[in-house]
């Protein structure tokens, strides 16, 4: 069975039931970052108010290259998800906190995608201290390579 991409929360929002949503979601590409595997997504949807809460978790892995040195990176990414969404609110505003409700359907592979890439670093590194390739060589400065290295000023 395909995974749902607009949820139905009529039954949230009129008769105030609680959702669980247990999804896997394909989450696009995202700058110099790709997403391997769909991301695993758990959540439970409540009324509050006269809008939707919405608690659980998103799990995937991110990988792309270091922007240093260029070797292959891989990112695990979880999230805990505490998000309130207002029906009432102007769904034309695309950066407008509730954006992927629209009346009673919630968008949660727009929801998902929108939570990764505000959780991705804008920088990816194998690590903090890599110290990237050399201009002269080419070759990764982690002992490889054996040219000079300048003074610091």
């Amino acid at each position: 069975m395909s995974p749902l991409k607009k949820i139905d929360l009529s039954v949230v929002l009129g008769a105030g039931r609680e959702l669980e949503l247990h999804q896997a979601i394909s989450v696009p590409d995202f700058g110099s970052f790709s997403f391997p595997a769909p991301a695993e997504v758990a959540l439970i949807a409540r009324r509050i108010g006269g809008g939707v809460e919405l608690e659980g978790i998103v799990d995937t892995s991110a990988a792309g290259a270091c922007a240093r040195c260029l070797d292959d990176v891989r990112l695990s990414i979880h999230l805990d998800v505490h998000e309130r969404l207002d029906p009432d609110s102007d769904r034309a505003d695309p950066l407008g906190e509730s954006n992927v409700l629209a009346d009673d359907h919630l968008d949660l592979e727009d929801l998902v995608r929108q939570l990764i890439d505000s959780a991705v670093p804008l920088v990816l590194l194998c690590d903090d201290d890599c110290r990237g390739l050399c201009p002269s060589c080419g070759k990764k400065r982690d002992g490889v390579c054996r040219c000079p290295q300048p003074d610091p000023e």
